[in-house]
């Protein structure tokens, strides 16, 4: 993923087009620290809930050397949280979002999430590719929105976490096999967060 100030930090992730559409959540139960040699750089797990089908979800806490906070989720590649200072030094959570699982299943608005396999809309759901029509699921009126009915937003992803000097990161996988959501092609996709010591994300 491309690094960018804190600043402008929204963006679009996914294989098209990457996905960091706003979001927050507050979870206090913290477990499972990961400190990596003479860093002050951290990383920690804590469950977030079960989906329906009772997949447990994990939220990933990313915290750099300058106490700059990140939280992502294995549902979606889902961003919940970014703290960072504002002029006077007071930090504040600078996305939208939910603090809780079930309202980003039941009702969000693609908050924070990674989009995928296309973001934006495939008018009437339908495109041709060499010489094929490929039908999608249509789910914004006539046409396809970020990916169908059930999204890379709406997945569950594979979280690789690991620190380097440049700040604690997760990288996020999800197979998508042929014919999801209508899309040809069995396609990898991996999506990586970086919470940079020069506080990027």
């Amino acid at each position: 993923m491309k690094l960018l100030p804190i600043r402008s930090w929204v963006g679009l992730c996914s294989v098209v087009l990457a996905g960091l559409v706003a979001s927050s959540c507050q979870n206090q139960n913290k477990q499972e620290p990961q400190h990596s040699g003479g860093s002050n750089n951290m990383i920690e797990k804590s469950q977030f809930g079960k989906l329906p089908e009772g997949n447990a979800v994990t939220q990933y806490t990313l915290t750099n050397k300058n106490g700059i906070v990140a939280k992502v989720l294995d549902y979606g590649a889902i961003l919940t949280e970014l703290d960072v200072p504002d002029r006077t030094g007071k930090k504040a959570d600078i996305v939208l979002g939910f603090n809780n699982l079930d309202d980003y299943v039941s009702k969000s608005p693609f908050f924070g999430a990674t989009a995928g396999r296309y973001a934006n809309r495939i008018a009437k759901g339908k495109f041709t590719l060499d010489g094929k029509e490929y039908t999608l699921f249509v789910n914004n009126g006539p046409n396809s929105l970020h990916g169908g009915k059930k999204g890379f937003d709406k997945r569950m992803w594979k979280a690789e976490p690991s620190e380097s000097p440049d700040g604690p990161s997760v990288k996020f996988t999800y197979v998508s096999p042929d014919g999801e959501e209508g899309y040809p092609g069995t396609l990898t996709t991996t999506c990586t967060y970086t919470l940079g010591n020069d506080n990027s994300l």
